[in-house]
């Protein structure tokens, strides 16, 4: 859970004090909402320590495990959820000093949603004044959330080789970077202020949500590998190796190994959330990022959220979309994923399913939902970007971030809702080209409006 929600800046590494840092670190260990826990003022103490030596790249699940909760060289963060656990209690203590004890400190430590080097920030003396365009958005009404189901934990095993390499050098890029910029009025055209001025006017960070699928990376060690090697990999069947030495173009020789992973980025995915926070930096809005795996209900009431991939990799679009005209359903022996149409206009499909080298030039046809919703609590935003494959999800994202496909899309909106007033709650289905894993063009197919 974020700490208040109030301008802050967030100091440079060459600004910061560490006596102040210390000072206030001591004061929140002595605090009502830590003295009781030893656990947590020896994670929160390690982890700003290690921060203010200039560690805090080292910082990971692993090693909190490890150091702080002792767990031993054979820890597993994937088979032991301690240190998750630990920090989303961490993150609710630091809120509830921060609204009472703390209240009236200009610095603040803060551990971000799916992050585990904490953050200094220092309040301003004086808040900067909304501008007369942002606070016409804050002044329009919400509608009331809507209903969102128990989970189901509807998880999908499914199993992907390769690429491993790229797609880590594209979650490395993101894990702990959290951007930080004055609030101004919004940047943008017209139709890019309508769609997104709710998200400017809240004054939280933008929190970006990483699907998080259950993967194996395929790995080829020039020796067999011990039995009791760890972490634990799998050796691919003599039957089988070959078929993947030569797909992925592997050396003779050695062994090939299967290696589970819950922690692998897309790189449609990445793509995306380059592109979302290059738009919401420029338009003043903080963003920040975490994994579908670290989110709570907690989490999805307090912050704004953008949840990216499909529903067999993020376990929350499901009970998120149960309300809605459109939503996703999962691939299931021969059927492939699909956005399910539950009530049909003339002229469309029932079902949006991928068309491998349906184009005259060879490319393949592939489909994203994107859903704006109405948050849990009043004034908070959600937004929901699944691609039934992750260029879908980035050919989306590159839809819903340039002026000129956002005022299609708003000319779509007005024609559905002509007397609207308010945020705009929509679903939208776009199509999109895709050459070699690439998305060329998109095209928006269907609108509802919520």
């Amino acid at each position: 859970m974020s700490t208040p929600t109030q301008n802050t800046a967030t100091l440079d590494p060459a600004d910061l004090n560490p006596e102040e840092i210390q000072t206030e670190l001591q004061a929140i260990l002595r605090s009502s909402s830590f003295e009781r826990s030893e656990k947590l003022q020896k994670f929160l103490r390690f982890i700003c320590e290690m921060t203010l030596r200039g560690d805090g790249g080292r910082i990971n699940e692993y090693l909190i495990g490890s150091e702080v909760f002792l767990r031993g060289p054979e820890y597993s963060p994937s088979e032991d959820s301690v240190v998750r656990r630990q920090a989303h209690t961490l993150r609710q203590k630091l809120h509830e000093y921060y609204s009472g004890e703390g209240s009236t400190h200009s610095l603040r430590i803060e551990l971000p949603v799916g992050r585990y080097v904490p953050v200094f920030r220092r309040l301003p003396a004086d808040p900067l004044p909304l501008s007369p365009e942002t606070v016409a958005v804050q002044a329009v009404p919400e509608r009331s959330p809507a209903a969102v189901s128990r989970i189901e934990n509807p998880w999908s095993r499914r199993v992907w080789a390769g690429g491993a390499a790229l797609l880590l050098v594209a979650i490395g890029y993101f894990a702990g970077t959290a951007f930080s910029v004055a609030r101004t009025a919004p940047a943008g055209g017209a139709a890019t202020r309508e769609i997104w001025g709710p998200w400017i006017a809240s004054g939280r960070p933008a929190i970006i949500c990483f699907s998080s699928p259950m993967t194996t990376v395929l790995k080829h060690f020039e020796t067999v590998l011990p039995a009791d090697t760890l972490p634990k990999r799998f050796r691919v069947q003599p039957a089988e190796e070959e078929v993947y030495r030569q797909a992925f173009g592997l050396p003779p020789g050695g062994a090939v190994y299967f290696s589970p992973a819950v922690n692998q980025t897309k790189v449609g995915e990445a793509m995306a959330a380059v592109r979302l926070t290059s738009l919401l930096t420029r338009l003043g809005t903080e963003v920040q990022s975490t994994q579908s795996r670290f989110l709570s209900w907690d989490d999805l009431r307090a912050n704004d959220l953008i949840l990216l991939g499909n529903n067999e990799a993020n376990r929350w679009l499901d009970p998120l979309l149960v309300d809605t005209p459109l939503q996703l359903t999962p691939s299931a022996g021969r059927r492939q994923r699909a956005v399910v149409n539950r009530s049909p206009r003339p002229g469309e499909p029932a079902e949006y399913i991928i068309n491998y080298a349906a184009a005259e030039n060879g490319a393949d046809q592939e489909y994203a939902l994107i859903s704006m919703l109405p948050g849990m609590m009043a004034n908070q935003r959600l937004l929901l970007i699944s691609g039934l494959n992750a260029q879908a999800t980035q050919a989306a994202t590159e839809y819903l971030s340039a002026e000129s496909s956002l005022a299609e899309l708003l000319a779509r909106l007005r024609k559905e809702s002509p007397n609207h007033r308010g945020p705009w709650h929509f679903q939208a289905v776009v199509k999109a080209e895709v050459h070699d894993k690439v998305p060329t063009r998109t095209w928006l197919v269907a609108v509802r409006v919520l």
